[in-house]
């Protein structure tokens, strides 16, 4: 038999459940943006033929597919499964773009001011969701090498 690559890491069923109750915590946070995201992006460009149901539906289907691939992501890159890691963050990459393509193929000609502005706001959230799943991932890491359970701190 082969030695494993890594080392697999086998939680206890209180980590897990706390695993799960921030994944589900996440959720939940995910799909009241998207809600909260489509007054906004309708109010600012539903003027030029953006179809706020449509948009919805979009930014719905991603919150879920997000809700579900970040923690997996972070989690992934925690417990040093890289290849998993990737296959997250490229789904959760991909389903972060979807609802704002939608915003410039869905209406009408925007003004240029419009678009830097929409432009600018994407990439600000971009960098803030990476900075907070680097950070996530960075204390993650610095806890499991301390031999501390990951989500109350307590030694295992």
């Amino acid at each position: 038999m082969l030695p494993m690559p890594f080392a697999l890491r086998h939680h206890d069923p209180a980590t897990q459940q706390r695993r799960r109750r921030l994944s589900y915590t996440w959720a939940g946070i995910v799909v009241v943006w998207s809600f909260i995201r489509t007054v906004i992006v309708w109010a600012a460009v539903g003027d030029y033929g953006l179809n706020p149901w449509i948009y919805l539906s979009l930014d719905l289907a991603a919150a879920i597919i997000d809700a579900l691939s970040t923690p997996r992501m972070v989690l992934n890159f925690i417990d040093d499964h890289m290849r998993q890691a990737i296959k997250w963050a490229l789904i959760s990459l991909v389903v972060f773009i979807i609802p704002d393509l939608y915003i410039f193929l869905g209406t009408r000609t925007l003004p240029r001011r419009i678009i830097v502005v929409i432009c600018a706001i994407i990439g600000l959230t971009l960098v803030v969701g990476v900075l907070g799943v680097w950070r996530k991932i960075k204390k993650g890491r610095a806890m499991r090498a301390a031999g501390l359970d990951l989500e109350c701190g307590t030694s295992n």
